[in-house]
Formats: C-alpha cells, sequence, structure tokens
C-alpha cells in the first residue's frame, strides 16, 4: 500500500445520524466537510444543502413529528454543556435557542407524539444531578421529575400515544438503571423494573393500549435483548434474546416488527424481528454486501414505506448513510462522501483474533497489518486502548490508525476485560479491585504478539484516550521495559484529584466502578500514575484540551509537570478548544500529525 497523507485523510467528510421529515421528501443529517458536524438537508429535488454554519460542534440532529422543526444541540469548545436549538424547516431562516444556559447540560431525549413538545434533562437545578423537563416549543420549560442522591442521570425514553405516560430511566451506575413511568397528569412515579435485578434499558415504544412498552435491556441477563414489559404487573417476557448485545431498535410504521442492530464480536449486523409470528432474521452478515466492509452501524430511521436509513462504519469506509429495502433487502447508499481521491477500499481491513490471559480467558482482539509485515520479522506494532473502561474497539475507519499501518506499522486493537459488547459478567471483570486486571491482559498480549513472531520486542508502543490514557500509563509503570514509546490522551492521572475536579454528576457515576475516594482512597492512590513517576523511563507524548469536562486539564497538569520535574522525556499538546477529544478538523490534523511523527519517531526511526 502506498504512503498516505494524514492530512487528506483526516479532511475526508463524514455523513452520519439521518432523520427524515413525516412526509418523507426530506432527509436532516449531520455531516462534517466544513471542519465540524453540522445540520445538511437532502431535499425532495435530490439536493444537499447545510443549514448550521457553526464554528462548534452539532452533538445531534432530530426532525420534530409535526415536520414544523429540526431540532439540534451544540456545546462550546466541548465542554458537553450542550444547548437545544430548533430551525424553522420550511425554509431553513430562523434558528431559536430552546436552552441558553451555558453552564449546564440539556441532553435532549425526545419529542411528544404532536412534535409540539420536548423532553429534556438538565442539571440546571443543582450540578450534581439531573432532572428531567418538558418544554413547549414557545413556553418555558416544566421540571417534571427531580432526582436526588445516588442518582447521577435521567434519560427520557418515550411518550405513551394516549395517556399522559413517560417512560425514563433513573441511571445509578452506568450499568445500572432503574425503568420508571411518570404520569404527567398527577405527577405519578412508578418504578417498574426490579430492584434486585442489574441491568440497563433503551430504546423502547409503548404499544397502542399503553398497557406494554417493548425495549431493549439486560435485565436479568448477561447479554441486551429485546423484551415486552406489562406495565400493571411488571412483568418481564423478552422476545429477542441471543448471546449477543442488542445496540439499536426501531418500530416500523405498521407497528409490525421491529429492525435491530446486534452487536457480533465488534461487527454490527442488522435484523427483523417479526412481531406478528416472533420470527427473527438477520438480513445479512455484513461482508456479504458487496460495497460495504463489515464496520459498526447505529441509528435507524424509517424513510418510507419500503426503506430505512441508518449510518455505518468501517475499517475502510468513513461513516456513511446507508438505504436498505424492507421488501427486497438490497442496500444502497444514501450519498456517497467525497473521499479525496483516496480509494478506500485498498485499505487493509482487521482481522479478529483472541490470545489467552493470566487467568486462561480469551481475549480478544483486531490486527491491522501493513504490507510489510513479515512473520518472526522486525514488525513495529502499536497496541491502541480504548476507553470507558465500558467502551469497545470495532473495525471503524480511524485516519491516525491507517496511516500509521501504511507506514509499516502494525496495529492491535484490544478489547480486555471491561469492555462492553461481550456481556455483562465480561464488564465486570475490571470493578474496584480488579482494576488492574485489564493491565495485565496487555502485558500478556505483549508477550503474545512476540512469542508469535507478530512484533518486535523492541518495536512496541501503547497508545490510549480517557480511561484507555489511564491504561496507558498503567502499562509503562508497571511494566516500564516493555515499551518503545507511549501516547497518552486526556487520561486519568491522579484518581483523588480526578474525582475532585470532574465534572459533579460524573463523579458518583465512577465511584462504583473505580472506587470511592473516601472509602477506597488507598486503592485509588496505588492505581495513580501520580504516585509512580519515578517508574516512568519510556518516551511520552500527552495531548489534552482545556474544556474537557470528563478528564479536566489538571490531570495532566500535574503528570507535565512531575516528569519535567523529574527530568523524564515528556512531549505535550495542549487545545484550548477542545474538551474530551478532538472534533474540529484543523485540531484533528494537529494532533494525528504530533502522534503520527512520535510513532514514526520512536518505532520506525
Amino acid at each position: 500500500m502506498a504512503n498516505l497523507n494524514i492530512n487528506e485523510l483526516i479532511k475526508i467528510p463524514y455523513s452520519c445520524s439521518p432523520t427524515s421529515s413525516p412526509d418523507n421528501n426530506r432527509v436532516a443529517y449531520l455531516n462534517n466537510v466544513s471542519g465540524t458536524p453540522q445540520v445538511w438537508i437532502l431535499d425532495s429535488d435530490g439536493n444537499h444543502k447545510q443549514i448550521t454554519h457553526y464554528k462548534e460542534r452539532v452533538a445531534l440532529v432530530s426532525w420534530s413529528p409535526c415536520g414544523k422543526w429540526i431540532l439540534f444541540s451544540i456545546d462550546k469548545g466541548g465542554d458537553e454543556n450542550f444547548q437545544i436549538k430548533i430551525i424553522d424547516s420550511t425554509d431553513y431562516s430562523e434558528i431559536k435557542s430552546l436552552t441558553n444556559d451555558m453552564s449546564v447540560r440539556n441532553d435532549f431525549g425526545g419529542w411528544s407524539n404532536d412534535g409540539k413538545s420536548i423532553v429534556y434533562s438538565s442539571n440546571k437545578r443543582d450540578a450534581a444531578y439531573f432532572d428531567l423537563y418538558v418544554q413547549p416549543i414557545g413556553e418555558e420549560a416544566k421540571l417534571v421529575h427531580k432526582t436526588g442522591e445516588g442518582v447521577h442521570n435521567v434519560s427520557f425514553l418515550a411518550f405513551s400515544n394516549n395517556k399522559n405516560f413517560i417512560l425514563f430511566t433513573e441511571e445509578r451506575t452506568n450499568r445500572y438503571q432503574f425503568l420508571k413511568l411518570l404520569d404527567i397528569s398527577n405527577d405519578k412515579v412508578t418504578q417498574i423494573s426490579d430492584d434486585n435485578l442489574f441491568g440497563g434499558f433503551k430504546y423502547a415504544f409503548f404499544n397502542e393500549q399503553d398497557d406494554q412498552i417493548t425495549i431493549i435491556t439486560n435485565q436479568g441477563k448477561d447479554f441486551s435483548g429485546i423484551a415486552e414489559i406489562d406495565i400493571s404487573s411488571k412483568s418481564i417476557k423478552y422476545i429477542y434474546s441471543e448471546n449477543h448485545e442488542v445496540e439499536y431498535m426501531k418500530n416500523d410504521n405498521d407497528n409490525d416488527r421491529i429492525l435491530f442492530f446486534i452487536n457480533d464480536r465488534g461487527y454490527s449486523k442488522l435484523g427483523i424481528l417479526n412481531l406478528v409470528d416472533g420470527s427473527a432474521e438477520i438480513i445479512s452478515e455484513p461482508n456479504e454486501v458487496t460495497f460495504m466492509e463489515p464496520g459498526w452501524a447505529w441509528g435507524l430511521t424509517i424513510f418510507d414505506k419500503s426503506n430505512v436509513l441508518f449510518t455505518i462504519n468501517s475499517s475502510n469506509q468513513n461513516p456513511e448513510i446507508i438505504k436498505f429495502n424492507l421488501d427486497s433487502h438490497k442496500f444502497d447508499y444514501f450519498n456517497r462522501a467525497y473521499k479525496g481521491g483516496i480509494n478506500l477500499n485498498d485499505l487493509p481491513s482487521p482481522t479478529l483474533h483472541t490470545f489467552k490471559t493470566f487467568d486462561d480467558r480469551d481475549i480478544p482482539f483486531f490486527f491491522i497489518k501493513p504490507d510489510s509485515f513479515v512473520q518472526g520479522g522486525e514488525n513495529p506494532v502499536l497496541i491502541l486502548i480504548h476507553g470507558g473502561p465500558e467502551g469497545q474497539e470495532r473495525p471503524i475507519f480511524k485516519p491516525q490508525i491507517q496511516y500509521l499501518v501504511s507506514q509499516g506499522i502494525g496495529v492491535l486493537l484490544p478489547n480486555v476485560r471491561g469492555s462492553g459488547g461481550y456481556g455483562e459478567s465480561y464488564g465486570h471483570l475490571d470493578d474496584k479491585y480488579k482494576r488492574m486486571d485489564s493491565v495485565k491482559d496487555i502485558q500478556y498480549l505483549w508477550n503474545w504478539v512476540v512469542d508469535t513472531g507478530w512484533a518486535s520486542k523492541d518495536k512496541i508502543a501503547v497508545m490510549g484516550g480517557s480511561y484507555g490514557g489511564f491504561m496507558t500509563l498503567a502499562c509503562i509503570t508497571e511494566y516500564p521495559d516493555l515499551w518503545a514509546a507511549a501516547v497518552e490522551l486526556y487520561g486519568m492521572v491522579n484518581m483523588i484529584t480526578f474525582f475532585e475536579k470532574t465534572a459533579s454528576y460524573r463523579a458518583q457515576h465512577r465511584a462504583y466502578e473505580y472506587g470511592d475516594p473516601v472509602e477506597d482512597k488507598e486503592l485509588l492512590e496505588s492505581i495513580s500514575a501520580i504516585h509512580k513517576i519515578d517508574k516512568i523511563s519510556t518516551p511520552l507524548l500527552v495531548l489534552h484540551g482545556d474544556e474537557d469536562p470528563r478528564v479536566p486539564m489538571y490531570e495532566t497538569e500535574q503528570l507535565v509537570s512531575e516528569l519535567k520535574e523529574a527530568s523524564k522525556p515528556v512531549d505535550f499538546v495542549r487545545f484550548s478548544d477542545e474538551g474530551h477529544g478532538f472534533v474540529k478538523e484543523e485540531n484533528r490534523i494537529i494532533a494525528d500529525t504530533a502522534i503520527a511523527e512520535f510513532l514514526t519517531k520512536y518505532l520506525l526511526g
């Protein structure tokens, strides 16, 4: 494969998140060709038009059921204090702000069935807690449900069809939620999930009688499936449940079938569940679709009686909107994004593998192999660790990775214990005092790639962002002699100060999994890299944004200051207008160029 230009790869635009007008004549979607994701329209004549023009990213887009409004949200510099706005869909000329306080976070939930009101959650009453609000368009928002101690978030799921019901969740941890029903007419809240069963809930709808809910949940199960919950009896019945995660679902216009995506070892597959006879069909393996590589798909919008739209992203396919015909089972592109003259089909795809770790468990990972790879040769490799820790590496398009592979660096993407997508039990294998077991997994991966001849032991680097940044620092402090270089992005350095300075609504959310900063202080100190600076000898590159609400800049400032004081090798790239991750095109170019130059220096130099 010929050498690629990192700037050209980054500038390849993507399209995602389609939402159709009620008459199916137009589609709104997000596209980042201008440098940040903005709202675009495909009109009835087949023309594409950009209708928002912000420097900051647009995070979501949703067309109102009445057809009048297109809703979107935006933050400032990546601080995740989202503000909700609407634009008149008749001529796209008038933009109204539904929320205006840039110091609080507002998360859009959904529209009322008539499209005259929205539901959203916000921490404007108390920064540590999210409450539920209903806001009629043109009127003031009304607080309809107040949360309290032990609840870090509240999320809207669905409006009932005929009654005054709102279905929502209260989240105690990222994996433990309560499912509740609010009667707006009398403010009565009823819990309809089992207190004694861990589980999460997402993507729900009511039946026509409003006495039953269909929902994605893993309550009482290891993997999430599609279930029906009777509201009066609170009984739950699974109508689709297999040994893989159901990630997304949408009922069709006739309410006689459900379209859904499953997560099969990181690969998305599209399925149809027939609600009449209960049969389920997985439409196709993604690699059977000639124009699509296996990848990650999300979002479903009903376009018309016969077609649905969704987004797919694969290792050699930047996010694109795909049209699927329900009658013919044929896939087609919604539109083709400009590729900058690069034939993405020529880019290498990852292969899925497993390795044995210290407790004889099989740990999955993807490997993207360069053309220069020689079994048993002097192969340089990068181990890239995802965030979360409940995140999951999936075969998606990453310009940075494809550039490194074009330079001759193999890339390994492990899903160590604690990763999402492999069931509830796998996700809990790194809780609290088992935290460092996931770091041991990386050590065993290092041994595995050396023993199998996939990598030279002197040419292995490690990189990760967010929790992956924490993992990267843990790797170079626990196993300092293994690494030729390390890249750490916006990761936790000192777990005590992390809890002190992270957004208040996030602290209690993470305490369950990481450990309580008071009760488990000794544990948190013992896993913090800031107390192990003396063990760092690996050349290190650090990148962070000033507006990060999840892992505040103070974490990186501590690390860089201590390393410089100890005369340890460190390079630092700071962004004043980015948050938890880098969104703006110019910043992505700076970041990815710095990473590429750093890694090629130590792995190829």
